[in-house]
């Protein structure tokens, strides 16, 4: 158990964070503020990450696979929304409807579970719904190109990404400590999303049309200065390393969202702590995908074409010091090292997929970058079988932090081996 004096210290860790990033969103007016509360409830999918054990005790007569789908099933719902959301939004739906309508339906049927806990169905059902809403939303970084003038975009986008990371941080302990309260309790978290609909409500508004700008999921159109859309053709290529970027983003995220799903259950098993302090430990990861925001270019500038590769090995060496030193100490530093090295590759990705696909592709690898993670994290479920399978260590679990380092290190050996940077990042 963590003694008093290792939860405040990060409790301090968290309000100096929150603190850097106070200074910043002052900067920002109401019409941002209201952009960015959209990415508050953008993770709502993966909220019940530190409740999964608790509701496998109350539902023994259910696999484990069928208890998890309440944190995987809300990703692979929201795959296909976020594709045909994404064809269309600023066209025959605003912007501003997604994400009214997206946020509300993650309230509403992310509440709903609470009330309707009699049957696990019925509750899979409304984590579907959720899944919808988290699909509509998904238009957010959209919402902020169509919005925001261009020497902006970089840093709200920034903005964004934190305060996502911010919302899932805070929501590990409070998931946590409902959970000690009944199985069901930790699905009145969505009660807060209130907040930000609020916002939406008074001070979103719909983004004018930019000459010049792109769809975001299709490439297909632009609109010139009379603001009338331009059919294109794509005849571009699609370079193998954008494959390779897609390919190794999903099988990375099914690889690593075990790691959050099955926090409380390892914790468990090995006496190290409560739902309450799992949910301590899953917000150290998502505090180190806010200080990502921080140390990315600096790491770009350092490591150049090799960024990939090291990040794969530091996200395996946090997995042993959790595998093979399953104290709350060793453990909470190696979901540190995987939040960062993850976090890092992700945006790594982005960047890389700008700097490779050609400008008429590089919508439509994005999405597809987007898509590799909701549906990793559904495979998730059944990568963790998969371990269990292969390497039968003490539990399922075990198991599977087992194989993802196995993999983790299988990325990150091609990753340095193969020349998957961008072509110029070899000339520096």
């Amino acid at each position: 158990m963590a003694s008093k004096n290792q939860i405040k210290q990060f409790s301090f860790r968290k309000s100096c964070t929150f603190c850097s990033l106070e200074a910043g969103f002052r900067a920002l007016g109401v019409g941002n503020i209201a952009i960015l509360s959209i990415f508050l409830f953008s993770g709502a999918g993966s909220f019940m990450n530190a409740a999964v054990q608790t509701m496998m005790d109350a539902w023994p007569q259910l696999s484990a696979t069928t208890v998890r789908l309440v944190t995987s099933l809300p990703s692979l719902v929201s795959l296909p929304v976020t594709i045909l959301i994404g064809s269309v939004v600023g066209k025959k739906i605003s912007y501003r409807f997604c994400a009214i309508f997206g946020t509300a339906l993650i309230m509403f049927a992310g509440i709903a579970p609470f009330f309707f806990s009699s049957n696990w169905m019925l509750v899979l059902f409304f984590r579907a719904f959720v899944g919808v809403g988290v699909g509509f939303i998904a238009m957010r970084n959209s919402f902020i190109l169509a919005s925001v003038p261009g020497e902006e975009q970089a840093r709200i986008i920034g903005f964004g990404s934190s305060l996502m990371n911010a919302g899932a941080m805070a929501a590990g302990p409070i998931v946590g400590f409902l959970a000690g309260l009944g199985w069901n309790f930790p699905f009145l978290i969505n009660i807060l999303a209130v907040i930000p609909l609020e916002i939406m409500i008074f001070y979103l508004k719909e983004p004018k049309r930019i000459a010049g700008s792109v769809s975001f999921v299709s490439g297909h159109k632009s609109f010139g200065d009379s603001g009338r859309p331009m059919e294109k053709t794509i005849r571009a290529k699609l370079n193998w390393r954008v494959i390779y970027y897609i390919v190794m983003q999903f099988i990375a995220t099914a690889a690593l969202y075990p790691l959050l799903s099955g926090m409380s259950s390892y914790m468990a098993s090995n006496k190290i702590g409560s739902a309450f302090l799992a949910g301590i430990i899953t917000s150290a990861y998502n505090l180190a995908g806010v200080l990502v925001s921080l140390v990315f270019h600096p790491l770009v500038k350092r490591l150049k074409n090799r960024i990939l590769g090291v990040m794969c090995i530091v996200f395996a060496a946090g997995m042993a010091l959790i595998v093979y030193l399953p104290t709350l100490p060793t453990v909470l530093i190696g979901v540190v090292l995987a939040g960062l090295s993850f976090n890092t590759m992700m945006s790594v990705f982005q960047f890389y997929n700008g700097k490779t696909a050609c400008s008429t592709l590089a919508p439509v690898t994005s999405t597809l970058l987007i898509a590799s993670l909701s549906l990793g994290n559904f495979v998730s479920v059944y990568f963790i079988n998969f371990c269990h399978a292969v390497f039968q260590r003490g539990s399922d679990i075990e198991s599977t932090y087992f194989g993802s380092m196995i993999c983790y290190i299988i990325l990150g050996v091609l990753s340095l081996v193969i020349k998957i940077a961008p072509k110029e990042e070899y000339c520096k």
